[in-house]
């Protein structure tokens, strides 16, 4: 009796499962329909493709992970640090979260691996955490640091560019606005700072914008720049022919540095010069006739 009623009742459960389950797919097909319908799509089948249920699955995890991002970490260093190592735009940011986070758990998994099979300490734990965490803070110092290069490498086409601008009579704003398109080329870290210098100018004022963008790029190339505008705008002096002035400057100060860091070389290379060239060689020539006078001196003891 007892066998009878369990097998009734796991009938009954498959058959509600079952009908439950149809009657949620009809519900999912009822709203693909819909959606279909003020969708972008032709096709029906092009809007239930996989490639758009993925997209529309990671448009939901970048909503959450945009809202766990302005809640929590939009006033860390540690984000700061990630803005500045050229991840600017919130999708970009959440893709390096969500890498970072993929890499830990993994690193941790390693980890748990080698304490609790291997054999390895319990120390190891706490201490593979803290490399993890200077390993990824490294590596967005680093970045941010050839960020900061690009920038001042390119800074001088940036110039160029809005003095040509100037020249066809367009403002300092409609210059800027022209050169945006292209300076992601250059540099995403000047491309990034020129936007925001441009909306600093129509939204606030030029003093804003020229403090703002000091205080977020304190580079002498930008101080030059900033002075630069302040005093054509002061006194009415050509912007055009004061952003050449001023490129012509820089390239010139670059140029001493490249002569600085050629001329240092020389002297970084006299060490190893020294220890792996000459001194080999120093004792390839003298150590034929040190083994020559020892095999001679022991002749002599011998026949001694």
């Amino acid at each position: 009796m007892i066998y009878v009623l369990s097998i009734l009742c796991f009938l009954f459960g498959a058959i509600a499962f079952l009908m439950m389950t149809l009657k949620h797919k009809k519900e999912e097909e009822y709203y693909d329909k819909f959606y279909f319908i003020v969708s972008d799509y032709n096709k029906l089948n092009d809007y239930l493709s996989i490639r758009v249920k993925l997209r529309e699955c990671f448009f939901i995890i970048k909503s959450k992970m945009l809202i766990f991002l302005n809640a929590y970490l939009k006033n860390k260093k540690y984000h700061k640090l990630v803005i500045d190592a050229g991840f600017y735009r919130d999708e970009s940011a959440i893709i390096y979260y969500l890498l970072l986070l993929c890499t830990f758990f993994i690193f941790t998994g390693v980890t748990l691996y080698l304490v609790f099979v291997d054999g390895c300490s319990v120390v190891f734990i706490p201490a593979s955490l803290a490399i993890f965490y200077i390993g990824s803070k490294l590596f967005l110092e680093k970045r941010a640091k050839k960020q900061l290069q690009e920038f001042r490498r390119n800074f001088i086409y940036f110039l160029d560019l809005t003095a040509t601008c100037i020249r066809t009579g367009m403002t300092l704003t409609a210059s800027l606005d022209a050169v945006e398109p292209i300076l992601h080329k250059f540099s995403t870290l000047l491309s990034y700072q020129m936007i925001q210098f441009s909306r600093d100018l129509k939204h606030n004022n030029l003093d804003f914008a020229c403090v703002k963008l000091q205080e977020k790029i304190n580079l002498s190339e930008v101080n030059d720049f900033i002075s630069t505008v302040k005093n054509s705008a002061q006194y009415g002096a050509g912007m055009h022919s004061s952003f050449q002035d001023l490129a012509r400057e820089i390239r010139m100060f670059h140029f001493m540095e490249t002569e600085e860091k050629i001329g240092k070389v020389n002297a970084k290379m006299g060490i190893p010069l020294i220890l792996f060239i000459m001194f080999p060689i120093i004792v390839e020539i003298i150590a034929p006739g040190l083994l020559r006078a020892m095999q001679n001196m022991s002749l002599e003891i011998l026949t001694k």
